[in-house]
């Protein structure tokens, strides 16, 4: 049996099929009839299958939401008004990734971090890259990471974050305030009023793809243990590069630097000091991933080698060469924190990383690997 299941959150309930009913499904795609997916059927199984149980089964996934069509495209709507209409996001991982619990969640957060080394500030930090993988496999990079977030004095977070979803733009900015089981953390008014008066930013407003996102999600307890005073955040999911890595675009494109210097330009102007924060991890290889190869010693250690020529260029903030390093590849580990680590190193230009600690989590089939540094001036 196969079991379908939407993340995303607009199918509430998980549709449980045999195989041959996937193939049947896998023909709707808005262009044959049933008596042609009928007819395909015949011709794969060579069975007959009747009308009728056809019928049940779009019935079914009718029901269900999982064809595209009016039923659907309301059900979306509404969720997406009723979502736009809330002042907070709520917390999608509470109760999934972590407790929800705020006292069960506090003991967690001091397990993980009681043995956390002691760090002393060295220069002004600037900014800190974390993983966005789940605190049980990404535990020790995590500790390593955040334990600098006790020096760290400026009172807005601005946080690029993978959006593991499609998105229109390269740019997904939330206004809303962001609920964990220890508290809400805001995202400043005055802030969100000079991004709505910004002629580019304002079409970079989009709320939805932040609903169920974890990799900014998944910062804020870590940040709220670890930080002595209250702080307000910019949460920002950011899409895909392929279309650089391609070359169907140029790195050079005006639209990234306009995008960089408004950022800018608007934080400038809020007048608080900040820090940027990217959640974002790095290639992820293997079975689960689509690799036909099998995963062994050797393919990790080449994994590894290429992990660190990106680092290199992370330690330089030098966002040209980590892009150049990624694309030199053609992305073919998926590094899904390319984007948020691209913005991060443009807003950190002339600073220096120290990479505080990198793993190569693998399960024998499959890997995701991940980094910390924290980038300072001097």
């Amino acid at each position: 049996m196969i079991v379908l299941s939407d993340d995303e959150g607009i199918v509430e309930n998980s549709f449980v099929v045999s195989k041959d009913t996937l193939f049947l499904i896998s023909l709707m795609d808005g262009t044959r009839s049933l008596r042609d997916i009928q007819t395909e059927y015949m011709r794969t199984y060579g069975q007959l299958i009747y009308l009728e149980r056809l019928e049940e089964i779009v019935t079914a996934m009718d029901n269900n939401f999982l064809l595209l069509n009016e039923n659907y495209r309301s059900r979306l709507a509404r969720l997406k008004m009723e979502y736009e209409g809330s002042p907070v996001r709520k917390s999608a991982l509470a109760g999934r990734s972590y407790p929800e619990n705020r006292m069960d969640l506090l003991m967690q957060l001091d397990e993980m971090f009681k043995t956390a080394r002691e760090v002393k500030p060295n220069g002004e930090i600037r900014a800190i890259l974390a993983p966005h993988i789940d605190y049980a496999r990404g535990i020790e990079v995590y500790r390593e990471t955040y334990g600098y977030m006790k020096h760290v004095e400026k009172p807005l977070l601005v946080i690029f974050g993978t959006c593991h979803r499609p998105t229109e733009k390269i740019l997904s900015i939330s206004l809303k305030d962001f609920e964990t089981p220890l508290d809400v953390v805001p995202t400043p008014r005055d802030l969100s009023a000079l991004i709505r008066d910004n002629d580019l930013l304002r079409d970079y407003i989009d709320e939805w793809p932040h609903r169920n996102e974890h990799s900014i999600e998944l910062q804020l307890p870590l940040i709220q243990f670890n930080t002595q005073d209250d702080f307000e955040i910019l949460p920002i999911l950011t899409g895909s590069m392929h279309e650089y890595i391609k070359g169907e675009k140029s790195i050079d494109d005006d639209l990234l630097s306009e995008l960089v210097e408004n950022l800018r330009t608007v934080l400038t102007r809020y007048g608080k000091p900040y820090i940027i924060i990217a959640g974002a991890d790095l290639a992820h290889i293997g079975a689960q991933f689509g690799d036909p190869l099998p995963l062994d010693a050797m393919a990790l250690a080449a994994s590894k080698v290429k992990d660190e020529e990106i680092l290199a260029c992370i330690r330089e903030a030098n966002a040209r060469a980590f892009f150049d390093a990624v694309k030199s590849e053609s992305d073919a580990r998926r590094i899904c924190g390319l984007t948020p680590i691209y913005f991060q190193l443009r807003f950190v230009e002339g600073s220096t990383a120290e990479i505080v600690g990198y793993k190569q989590w693998t399960d024998g089939r499959s890997s995701v690997s991940f980094a910390g540094a924290v980038f300072r001036n001097y």
